[in-house]
């Protein structure tokens, strides 16, 4: 048949091959987890970015569906102005976001069914109030509902 060296060649070959092969895999793996990341990442910006204007009608259209179920549209600008506005007493806020991590399946409330890929935000808000300087330390999450990313808040006891 073969002489020995050139079987052992065959080997290494093979066996480089397969590394490639799955380093290829790992590289398109990672660079797809990272896009869906900063896809959540961005659009959490961009709804913050609203919120922070006082524009929680534009805010509001990022809801996913479970959320404009839960709050009406109307209901949701006055509600949060009024917190804002009234009863810390601001006009504006600063935020951050933190961490994002991929979730496999996860559901706002014990009453919804699961959601599946979903992303979890840590969103730090400040606010610079009547009452002094305060963080709200706030977990959203980021959902795709036809092909479209949406935002979503937990209501869990």
């Amino acid at each position: 048949m073969f002489p020995r060296y050139r079987q052992k060649t065959i080997r290494a070959r093979t066996g480089v091959a397969v590394l490639t092969a799955a380093a290829v895999l790992v590289a398109i793996l990672t660079l797809f987890l990272s896009n869906e990341r900063n896809e959540a990442k961005e659009i959490v910006d961009t709804f913050y970015r609203y919120e922070q204007a006082g524009d929680f009608g534009s805010s509001w259209e990022l809801f996913h569906p479970l959320m404009k179920k839960k709050f009406p549209k109307d209901v949701y600008i006055q509600r949060r102005a009024h917190v804002f506005m009234q009863d810390f007493g601001v006009e504006t806020f600063d935020y951050r976001i933190d961490e994002v991590e991929n979730l496999s399946s996860w559901s706002m409330s014990d009453k919804e069914k699961p959601l599946h890929d979903v992303y979890r935000v840590r969103v730090i808000q400040t606010f610079h109030s009547v009452f002094g300087v305060f963080e709200i330390h706030q977990d959203v999450f980021v959902a795709t509902e036809k092909g479209e990313k949406s935002i979503l808040f937990p209501y869990r006891p």
